[in-house]
């Protein structure tokens, strides 16, 4: 059991968020980042193994997986990779002899009380967020060849232009609410469940389709006793490789969409701009056409205020 909680605990926290640095991952990808915060690949072979059995069906696939975090975080997640002790580990040590001067007689008690002390160090300590990333060398229809649904549906997207995205991404929320699990706003799946309502999609100034959405995150250890996370995930393309992130928050996590935002700026843009109608007509007509649809994306929250605000005065000007 104590090896158990130490890994919660570890789970848990992280350290100070300092002034930010740009951090290129293996010349793949560039991001945005706290100084404090560092990288891994995870090349250990229980997680090589799991990735090899999904990209073994697909010719000349490679998939790597990175997880970015401030370091002592990071150099905790290598130790246990590398097969070391986490009770080894000063802040698992720390906490282990609080609770062990508590004697707790009920497990479920005993979890509860390390996740709230855990939570007290991390708004203590002003910790930030931890980052998983994964790249794969092919472009998402690539990596489903055998999956015609959603190559049609991918295919469909990239048709479109972002005021059609919109009414597409509200039709495919109504889809999602319809399965077992899931209403207007979560999904429902064991015991975890997490928020898709506030999920878009749009193609950016360059005309990339990209996923990005802000979630909260709920995992039930038992009945009495739950973990819950802010979550920002972002899926896109970019030179013939497709990248996904998801990123996890647990406290302070108020400005936690602009620090994602921020991160993710050096490589990808999420800037998109009003893009004209099949239908629309010209003059005035086309004009009113592109202002609605340019108010139809920052009610979605595909634009910030700033965005909205000058690409209305380009468009009047």
């Amino acid at each position: 059991m104590k090896k158990i909680l130490g890994i919660l605990v570890l789970g848990l926290l992280w350290c100070n968020a300092l002034p930010a640095k740009i951090l290129n991952i293996e010349n793949k990808i560039q991001i945005e980042v706290p100084s404090s915060h560092k990288f891994i690949k995870y090349d250990n072979e229980e997680v090589r193994e799991s990735i090899d059995e999904f990209t073994d069906s697909i010719d000349g696939m490679e998939i790597d997986l990175y997880l970015v975090g401030p370091s002592k975080y990071v150099d905790f997640e290598k130790a246990m990779m590398d097969g070391e002790d986490p009770m080894d580990n000063e802040y698992v040590k720390a906490i282990m002899k609080k609770l062990e001067k508590k004697n707790f007689q009920n497990e479920d008690k005993a979890l509860k009380w390390i996740i709230s002390e855990s939570k007290k160090i991390m708004k203590k300590e002003k910790i930030d967020f931890i980052t998983y990333i994964l790249i794969s060398n092919k472009t998402l229809i690539e990596m489903l060849p055998n999956d015609d649904e959603i190559v049609d549906m991918l295919t469909e997207l990239q048709s479109m232009n972002n005021s059609e995205l919109i009414q597409q991404t509200k039709e495919i929320k109504k889809e999602i609410a319809t399965l077992e699990g899931a209403n207007k706003q979560r999904i429902l799946a064991g015991p975890t469940s997490f928020t898709y309502n506030k999920f878009k999609i749009a193609k950016n100034e360059y005309g990339n389709l990209f996923l990005k959405g802000p979630s909260k995150f709920f995992m039930a250890i038992n009945e009495y006793l739950t973990i819950d996370a802010v979550l920002n995930v972002y899926l896109a393309e970019h030179n013939n490789k497709t990248y996904f992130f998801i990123s996890a928050c647990y406290v302070n996590c108020s400005k936690f969409s602009n620090k994602f935002d921020k991160m993710i700026k050096p490589t990808f843009s999420t800037n998109v701009q009003t893009q004209k109608s099949k239908s629309s007509l010209s003059g005035d007509s086309n004009l009113t056409e592109q202002l609605k649809a340019l108010s139809e994306l920052y009610k979605s929250g595909a634009l910030t205020k700033e965005e909205f605000t000058k690409a209305k005065k380009k468009l009047l000007n």
